[in-house]
């Protein structure tokens, strides 16, 4: 009985090794198509975000949705800025493996739906939903162990972790170097 289950189990894990690396693989060849980040003046977007991360702060004069994609990655997609379509917004998103948050300004209507598979959705914006007398934003997708986050701040307030700026190809991603651990002399007799 503990040789089959032994076996059983070498074999989920080698099927999971497997789907990891050729999901990665596939990651890869996908990032050499990506399209180029959208401008923040765009009122439909693609933004793909694959074993990278991509932050955009839109300014839309008729922001209609679009999508995002993130792979591998995190998206950080802030529209305080923009004027939603009188229609209101869709955005598309699909995050695998990887967490994508979308910044509103305070009682902007939200709606997500979609699937969250060992992953969360959530819609911390604290709004109602849209309605027709009331468009806002409506996020669909699937979330694939990961997360997506809708968030509601003021306009010019300071989100945890934004900066607002791609970073330049080559940087490491990282603001502060790692902490050191300082180790200091006893100094006490023994």
């Amino acid at each position: 009985m503990f040789r089959l289950v032994a076996k059983l189990l070498a074999v989920v894990f080698g099927i999971s090794l497997a789907a990891g690396v050729a999901s990665a693989l596939a990651a890869l060849s996908l990032k050499q198509k990506a399209p180029p980040l959208p401008g923040p003046a765009d009122d439909e977007i693609d933004l793909v975000a694959i074993m990278d991360g991509a932050q955009l702060a839109s300014n839309a004069p008729a922001f209609r949705g679009g999508r995002v994609v993130c792979w591998y990655a995190g998206v950080d997609l802030d529209l305080r800025e923009a004027t939603f379509a009188p229609a209101g917004a869709r955005l598309e998103v699909r995050t695998v493996f990887g967490g994508t948050r979308v910044v509103v300004a305070p009682g902007v209507p939200v709606r997500i739906a979609g699937p969250a598979v060992f992953g969360a959705a959530v819609n911390q914006a604290d709004s109602p939903e849209p309605s027709p007398e009331a468009p806002g934003l409506e996020v669909s997708g699937f979330t694939l162990f990961g997360g997506l986050q809708v968030i509601a701040s003021e306009r010019g307030e300071e989100i945890p972790g934004w900066t607002g700026e791609r970073e330049p190809e080559g940087e490491s991603g990282h603001e502060d170097p790692a902490p050191t651990l300082e180790v200091s002399q006893d100094h006490a007799p023994a």
